[in-house]
């Protein structure tokens, strides 16, 4: 741990005591209560998953066998025949929490069903509708599953966002119920022939080289956000008792590995692979790679709902934020978001380093408003866009991030758009040099200079971004612990606290729109996904001054006033030697979520 971590963990130590003490003063249920992150020194890096409330199949029963509360999905996918009346009776008595295996009549595998009495499911993230029945009735129990009914919206729109038509979604929608490409031809009325053209397309739009690792891709992505690998393991051995090296090869091939891929990771033979799997296999009780990577994956879900801690799993909003894929050369995803209209005028939103592609509904209601398209990017390593690999992204990630763009802007047949930029300049800078001919008009909200040029820091912002100019390394720490904290009751405070001394973004601090849609965008590190912010931060702290760009004429480039991070004389005297020709100014009453509070006005610059 770098050194100049230590003085700011002691230093953000007093702002975490006054954020643990606003939210101790608000009353709330047990299992609502939200979880401190730990201290530097004492991190847990281990990230946490946001689940979709869609694929959780949740009810809670008496002890005489009545339902009294339950889920949408528990109900619209018939599960109340897996309940195992018989049971209820121990569970309400107090038997331990226990998974249970079940065989569907209507799927050809397996499924796992949790039981646990109603006073030890404080600590799962289910939904408040069973946490309250569950209290209302204390000698109740609570049943969950995952099992995921290939006709649940969440599959179909994994299914949308890879970019898959009507039949490559038909036919893979059904691989996954039956476990294999013939059985689903045949329930489709399909010729075995159309069924497999079908299904290879869609494993080139997904970039799954093979069917298991097809199904992985969807119904983990149905699912919601898991953070990197494993979290199952636990549920695999203790119910089906599964070795270590079962799991381990069972889990490659669920990824889309071979036998022999396999084989040389774990460095054993090919025979012995084969011999693991086969019990891997049977102890599953699954017949095909298909039917092995859904069970896997359903698994991993059930496994983080049980074992998450109160306040640690999250829930995909409600609202449907239009996430869609493009794959790179390399089979690695792009994620982006197009909110159209496609008949408006195309107009690509850039995020800032510190957040992701989520464009908030205050700017997307004034861009429409004015007859725009809003497109957003996570950029590499942001949001659910993969990382670029080290060699390419390291030294400049803002010139490596550039290429995405093109390809987005090909797959949706964009020759030319417009920019709003969040902050972002130095991305948008290096985009403008490369596609100058793809570039219209351009809207910068708030750029920031290097952080050692500021002139201003407030709060513990001003704390993190001073420790970042002494040592980009504290990073690597700091990512880590800032994602501990990204629960929406405690970003809510923290907002507050972040802000004050900026009449505007106390304001909108207060704004309940406005909150949620900044918990959005900046929602993604709690899964561990922040290495894109990690290359960022650390290409800020230590840029040198670039020469100035001749593109930027004609460029809006607005600056709020009471910009918490930066002191808005310092940001203009800097970017205008390095943007000459673009038209600069200072919103009085605007501050760091300008383009929130002001979405009109950049609406307007835009249209010049």
């Amino acid at each position: 741990m770098p050194l100049e971590a230590h003085a700011l963990g002691r230093t953000l130590g007093v702002w975490v005591d006054e954020l643990e003490q606003a939210l101790a003063d608000e009353t709330s249920p047990s299992w609502a209560r939200e979880v401190a992150a730990p201290v530097f020194g004492h991190l847990d890096v281990v990230g946490l998953p946001i689940i979709d409330a869609r694929t959780v199949a949740a009810a809670v029963y008496d002890s005489r066998g009545h339902r009294c509360a339950a889920t949408p999905a528990f109900e619209d996918g018939g599960f109340e025949h897996l309940v195992d009346k018989l049971r209820l009776a121990d569970f309400a008595a107090g038997a331990d929490p226990a998974w249970v295996c079940i065989e569907r009549d209507d799927e050809p595998a397996t499924c796992l069903v949790a039981y646990a009495p109603a006073d030890r499911v404080t600590t799962w993230r289910v939904p408040r509708q069973i946490h309250e029945a569950a209290a209302a009735h204390p000698r109740a129990v609570v049943v969950l599953t995952t099992a995921l009914d290939s006709d649940a919206p969440p599959l179909r729109d994994a299914c949308v966002a890879y970019g898959l038509n009507g039949l490559q979604t038909r036919v893979a929608l059904e691989t996954i119920r039956a476990g294999a490409i013939k059985a689903a031809a045949e329930n489709l009325g399909l010729s075995y022939q159309t069924a497999r053209e079908a299904l290879a397309e869609a494993m080139r739009r997904v970039g799954a080289q093979r069917l298991p690792g097809l199904v992985t891709r969807l119904t983990t992505l149905a699912f919601g956000v898991f953070p990197g690998q494993g979290a199952a393991s636990g549920v695999l051995a203790d119910v089906w008792g599964l070795s270590e090296r079962q799991i381990a090869i069972a889990g490659m091939l669920a990824e889309g590995a071979t036998r022999e891929e396999a084989a040389e990771l774990m460095g054993v033979s090919l025979a012995l692979v084969k011999k693991e799997l086969d019990a891997a296999f049977s102890l599953l009780q699954v017949t095909s790679g298909a039917e092995l990577a859904r069970k896997l994956v359903e698994a991993r879900a059930l496994s983080w709902l049980t074992h998450a801690t109160a306040g640690g799993v999250g829930y995909v909003e409600d609202q449907s934020e239009p996430l869609r894929f493009v794959l790179r050369p390399d089979g690695s995803r792009i994620a982006f978001s197009d909110y159209g209209p496609s008949s408006g005028k195309p107009v690509l939103v850039l995020h800032s380093s510190m957040t992701s592609r989520i464009v908030s509904r205050k700017l997307l209601r004034a861009l429409h408003q004015a007859g725009y398209r809003p497109i957003s990017i996570d950029r590499p390593g942001f949001g659910l866009s993969d990382s670029l690999p080290y060699h390419e992204a390291a030294a400049d990630p803002f010139g490596a991030a550039v290429g995405d763009v093109p390809q987005v802007l090909a797959h949706l047949k964009i020759r030319r758009v417009d920019i709003v930029s969040r902050g972002a300049a130095q991305f948008l800078v290096a985009l403008a040099h490369a596609l100058p001919d793809a570039i219209g008009r351009v809207v910068l909200v708030n750029p920031g200079p290097p952080y050692r040029l500021s002139g201003r820091g407030v709060g513990p912002l001003g704390v993190i971004k001073t420790a970042l100019v002494r040592n980009p390394a504290v990073g690597r720490v700091l990512a880590p612990f800032l994602a501990g904290q990204l629960t929406h009751q405690r970003l809510s405070k923290m907002m507050i606290q972040w802000t004050r001394g900026s009449p505007p973004d106390q304001k909108a601090s207060s704004d309940p729109e406005i909150v949620a849609d900044f918990f959005r965008s900046v929602r993604m590190f709690a899964t561990g996904r922040w290495e894109g912010f990690l290359r960022e931060q650390a290409a800020i702290s230590r840029a040198g001054k670039p020469p100035p760009f001749e593109g930027a004429r004609g460029w809006r480039i607005l600056l709020g006033a009471s910009d918490v991070l930066y002191e808005p004389e310092v940001v203009l005297t800097y970017w205008r030697q390095l943007l000459p020709g673009a038209d600069f100014e200072i919103v009085s009453e605007g501050g760091r979520f300008l383009a929130m509070t002001h979405p009109d006005l950049v609406a307007e610059a835009l249209a010049g």
